[in-house]
């Protein structure tokens, strides 16, 4: 059992040497709308280092799924999730910053991390695919956490895995790519029934062009669970799936 109160009910699912280890990793955020969610999950687990990089302010229809409560409307999501984390626990060691990342200045903010969190919107052009690239040039391995509503996934890429910014790119949102390439992952699993996630795929592409990712607190917190574990097999060297093969639940 752990000696820090904080972490007793962890007890027979990790090790007070597991404990430590990821209470000394720091991970980096690329984004904390769908981070901000993530973020908490490993807060709670242990983590208690983190980089926390966004440029946007809380939205309110940014509350039906992130982690911002309605007294945060219209302020920093960075330093809103900084407060939030910090209520929950004060020993926390958070550096954030206000702004969005700029290709030429993302090793700045992710020199000295140990894992990265790519939540960077994919229309952001082309920072979402360099800040893997200056990742892999670090040996740091990302996590792609994405929220389809009733499911949430997960990719990883790691300096030697196959990489996400080498898919092809072809016009219009790339989340439908990731779909396209998740659904033909999964097309021969008799076991799973995703009657739903081509639905959702069909209606997406017919009105990507009008609106924004749908998502819902459901793929938020399915999504925060997968990211967690992640986190938590990276930093303890335990077997981990690299993309092209997602981490994904449902609850259809």
């Amino acid at each position: 059992m752990h000696d820090e109160e904080r972490y007793h009910k962890n007890v027979l699912y990790i090790t007070p040497e597991q404990q430590d280890r990821i209470k000394n990793s720091k991970i980096v955020f690329g984004g904390v709308g769908l981070g901000s969610v993530i973020a908490e999950a490993a807060l709670r687990l242990g983590f208690e280092n983190f980089v926390f990089i966004d440029g946007d302010e809380v939205e309110v229809s940014n509350l039906n799924r992130q982690n911002y409560d309605y007294k945060d409307v219209g302020r920093s999501k960075v330093a809103s999730i900084t407060e939030r984390m910090k209520a929950i626990n004060p020993n926390v060691k958070i550096s954030y910053h206000h702004l969005f990342l700029e290709p030429d200045t993302i090793a700045d903010y992710v020199d000295g991390c140990d894992i990265a969190i790519n939540a960077i919107d994919f229309d952001a052009e082309q920072t979402p695919f360099v800040f893997d690239e200056v990742c892999k040039e670090k040996g740091i391995p990302v996590i792609h956490p994405l929220n389809f509503g009733w499911g949430g996934a997960a990719y990883l890429v790691t300096p030697d895995s196959e990489q996400i910014y080498d898919v092809a790119r072809k016009e219009g949102r790339f989340e439908l790519v990731l779909i396209q390439n998740m659904l033909s992952y999964f097309k021969d699993r008799k076991d799973m029934d995703l009657e739903w996630f081509y639905d959702f795929y069909e209606l997406y592409k017919q009105n990507s062009k009008k609106i924004t990712p749908p998502q819902l607190v459901v793929g938020s917190h399915l999504a925060a669970g997968l990211v967690s574990n992640i986190l938590f097999s990276l930093v303890n060297n335990l077997k981990v799936k690299t993309f092209p093969e997602p981490y994904f639940l449902s609850t259809r």
